[in-house]
């Protein structure tokens, strides 16, 4: 893919069902077409969250979003979540223009680092990017 063929902007409420098929890759929760609109106006009203879509060919063929976490020092962490790419444009960029517009957004933010969890077997992508194993993560589920 030409990735000058490749627009990268925030998301908006059109692009929502188009987003939620992106996740099903990722995650198999699905909430009901009868909740995206509440469910969209929740999500606008985070004042810290800033979530994009990447588009060819006026098709949506990515999402990743960034939370802002001000910390108790004042200082400014990201946190980048749901990095997805359709799988036909894998390994053709995509991916890796999402991270780096939302890297660029947390500088211009005021961040002093990012960060990211993820599967295994995507650390080799993520190195390429220029991310770095730093951390265990642990969650616990509700």
């Amino acid at each position: 893919m030409n990735k000058r063929n490749l627009l990268i902007r925030l998301i908006k409420k059109n692009d929502m069902s188009f987003v939620i098929e992106l996740l099903q890759s990722i995650s198999k929760y699905k909430p009901s077409k009868s909740e995206y609109t509440k469910i969209w106006n929740k999500f606008k009203n985070q004042k810290n969250i800033h979530a994009i879509v990447a588009i060819t060919n006026n098709k949506i063929v990515g999402y990743g979003s960034i939370v802002i976490e001000t910390k108790i020092r004042g200082g400014k962490m990201g946190h980048i979540e749901d990095i997805v790419s359709h799988k036909d444009f894998r390994k053709s960029g995509v991916g890796r223009a999402i991270l780096d517009k939302l890297f660029v957004l947390a500088k211009k933010k005021g961040c002093y680092k990012v960060a990211l969890q993820c599967k295994k077997h995507n650390i080799s992508f993520y190195k390429k990017c220029k991310y770095k194993v730093n951390a265990i993560t642990m969650q616990r589920l509700i």
